[in-house]
């Protein structure tokens, strides 16, 4: 890194600021509208009818045994909402507990078998009342919240915080060449020293409101891999803390921030009704819970717990099962060879056959993947030793077992020195003397190399006991060592390096092992998007490969597709959708062709002929009722007419995984104007005609092939659920 750079882009630095600016204005502004929010508790900020995937409607998918006890726990949901205007916070906890009953027969029902046909509608339904009582308990609590007295110690406590995260940073970047200067880049050595000063003081506050508007610049000033390297861990930690010491440090006039905070909470609370029910606007989501943040007196701790496992957790999980794992790594070889050496006295010479095994052996660990590679091995041998004296002829059966452990963080694989054990065991086959075959003589000097044998026995065993270790660890260690080594240099230039160009490689992920299971959980997601929620527990089993996709991985690698806005025909989406998964996956890459539908085109439909995507959210992926639902949200152009208003396409998709085959079926597409768009019914006719022929029922290969560097495992997609925004793919 050049220090030109640091002289570049103080434009860019300055909009940056004016944005951390704009934020506390927002605030501001929201104050004028406190009018609307004014009340006690959740009035005014919650509105007065269920959101629209907890109405009666939405219950009554719980029906039959369940029909009485929904339509209860339907109504006790539209009394919440109902009474909130008229109810103080405590009228409005009671009523909450109420609704956590209701919630806590339908978790308690998820972990029953029983109740597997219903396991659908009650996930859905339970995470969106568990959602809202999780919201509605943390806005009360921080409604609660004495500000004034809490302010000066959490701001002082989050100044140390802020501290520790600086010094970690240090040193961290001491440990890399030219590190040190990307402190005064980020405004640190300023922030560390008025910090240290004054803690509570202005200086601080400004030192810290222009390192955040630097690190806001990271997208727009810094290239690709200027990016990856400053989203690091080191450097996300850094920015959390500094976050939450600018949102205590800020906090000021309790009246002002009261009706603020009101203000924040009813904005929090629409945009995620919005969201939860379409999928859309997560960019106004996340402003609205930074807001919310910003101007709560403990600095949104409340709110972000309520939420981060709701919004901001893993959407790609992947678990492996031990045996699964054996499938692909475990391996078996036969070596024959010449023994030629000289022990105890004696040339020796024969031959050996080497017959070993490798097996993975997971290891637990909450931060890594670990386990162990378990080589076991047996060497059978014949040998003749030499001396002037005698040639003793042996059989050896020696068995050894070595181990050798390896962690991967996500980046790199690391390796131990490995260990071995040997059982040494020689069986004498045959003694010859010169005197053998004289009388009497003969007998005598074969005693004489007999009883010589044995008491050399031991010594001659340990001698091959350390022939076996000089033989094989040295070899094993190489080996696997040169192996990770090549698969830490392919994973981060090919498979990162794709992901990173695309966008769409992970902003967090983690690897975890038990002696049975290893899992990755990662999440894919930008400062402006949304995460997963906890998948249901049954999702969380795997008998070989369990893959986990939720919708909110396949919204945001959508996003970064670059076809919001864009005015595309056939032939330009197919090579817009081909150029990103190349990217992705860092080789050239054409989507198969396409077969017929059954609906045949008529003149209206080839009229279409081109997509005019919305500028915001043009596709989006909904996964409910074991369904996918893809949302398209699009005008199109005709050839000789004005184009069609923006529609909003909602086509459903349903998958099978039957007899090695994936059976994928298109249901009825459901076409209607998007909001405050003109058109009629025969306009969305048209439409629907045009994308039913482009959608046939598919049938796909359900084989899956795993290249090794020694063989190729075959395995099928057994299982495809479809629950509640996961895609759950379970390969075996």
């Amino acid at each position: 890194m050049s220090e030109k750079f640091w002289r570049k882009n103080r434009l860019a630095h300055s909009l940056a600021l004016l944005s951390v600016v704009a934020l506390a204005a927002t605030g501001t502004f929201a104050v004028e509208d406190a009018a609307n929010v004014a009340g006690t508790g959740l009035s005014g900020i919650f509105p007065s009818t269920p959101p629209d995937d907890l109405t009666e409607e939405q219950f009554a998918k719980l029906d039959g045994n369940w029909a009485e006890w929904s339509k209860g726990a339907s109504d006790a949901v539209a009394n919440f909402y109902a009474k909130l205007e008229a109810s103080d916070a405590a009228a409005q906890r009671d009523a909450l507990g109420v609704l956590k009953v209701k919630q806590d027969v339908m978790r308690r029902a998820l972990d029953d078998s029983s109740y597997r046909s219903l396991h659908s509608p009650l996930t859905a339904l339970n995470n969106s009342l568990k959602l809202r009582i999780d919201l509605a308990e943390a806005a009360l609590d921080t409604l609660d919240i004495d500000g004034h007295k809490l302010a000066g110690a959490k701001t002082r406590a989050r100044a140390n915080q802020l501290l520790s995260s600086i010094q970690s940073l240090e040193s961290y970047l001491g440990t890399i060449g030219n590190g040190s200067l990307w402190l005064p880049y980020f405004n640190i050595p300023e922030l560390k020293g008025a910090l240290q000063a004054d803690q509570e003081g202005s200086l601080p506050l400004a030192a810290a409101l222009e390192a955040q508007s630097k690190l806001k610049t990271r997208d727009h000033v810094l290239d690709a891999t200027q990016r990856e390297f400053t989203t690091r861990s080191p450097f996300q930690s850094f920015a959390t803390s500094l976050d939450q010491y600018i949102s205590s440090a800020s906090w000021t006039d309790p009246v002002a921030a009261g009706q603020k905070l009101r203000a924040e909470l009813k904005n929090l609370s629409d945009a995620l009704d919005t969201y939860i029910s379409t999928g859309e606007k997560a960019g106004e989501l996340r402003d609205a819970f930074a807001r919310a943040r910003y101007v709560a007196p403990d600095g949104g701790d409340r709110l972000a717990n309520s939420l981060q496992s709701r919004l901001f957790n893993y959407n790609l999980r992947v678990l492996v099962t031990e045996a699964f794992l054996n499938r692909i790594m475990s391996d078996s070889r036969t070596v024959q060879g010449a023994v030629r050496d000289f022990i105890l006295g004696a040339q020796v010479n024969g031959c050996q056959v080497t017959n070993t095994t490798v097996n993975v052996d997971l290891l637990p660990s909450s931060t890594t993947a670990r386990f162990a590679l378990r080589l076991n091995g047996n060497i059978q041998s014949n040998t003749a030793g030499v001396t002037p004296q005698a040639t003793v002829y042996t059989a050896g059966n020696h068995t050894f077992a070595a181990t050798k452990e390896v962690n991967f963080d996500g980046y790199r694989f690391m390796t131990s020195p490995a260990t071995i054990g040997v059982n040494p065991h020689n069986t004498t086959t045959g003694i010859n003397t010169k005197f053998s075959g004289i009388p009497i003589l003969g007998r005598i000097a074969q005693g004489i190399a007999s009883q010589a044998v044995e008491e050399k026995r031991g010594e001659a065993e340990a001698i091959a006991a350390s022939r076996v270790q000089d033989g094989v660890l040295p070899a094993f260690n190489q080996e696997v060592d040169s192996n990770f080594a090549q698969q830490t240099d392919k994973l981060n230039r090919e498979v990162y390096t794709g992901l990173r160009n695309a966008g769409v490689f992970p902003d967090t992920f983690t690897y975890q092992s038990t002696d049975q299971m290893l899992t990755l959980n990662a999440r894919v997601m930008s400062p402006r998007q949304i995460g997963a929620d906890l998948p249901e527990g049954r999702l969380l089993t795997a008998t070989g490969i369990t893959a986990l996709i939720h919708e909110t991985a396949i919204n945001n690698g959508v996003d970064k597709m670059g076809i919001a806005g864009q005015t595309l025909n056939e032939e330009q989406l197919k090579a817009k959708l081909e150029s990103f998964i190349s990217t992705i996956l860092n080789r050239p890459y054409h989507l198969p062709e396409q077969p017929k539908a059954p609906v045949e085109e008529d003149e209206e439909t080839q009229d279409l002929n081109a997509i005019i995507f919305a500028p915001v959210d043009p596709i989006r992926v909904r996964v409910a009722d074991d369904e996918i639902n893809i949302i398209i949200r699009a005008g199109f152009k005709q050839d000789g007419k004005e184009d069609i208003p923006m529609r909003e396409i909602s086509v459903p998709i349903s998958l099978a995984a039957q007899g090695g085959q994936i059976i994928a079926k298109a249901g009825s597409v459901i076409v209607a104007a998007a909001e405050g768009e003109g058109g009629g019914v025969a306009i969305n006719a048209v439409v629907r005609k045009k994308i039913q022929s482009m959608l046939p029922d598919r049938v796909l290969d359900g084989k899956v092939e795993i290249q090794t560097p020694t063989k190729i495992v075959v395995a099928y997609v057994t299982q495809l659920l479809l629950v509640d925004g996961w895609i759950s793919v379970g390969i075996n």
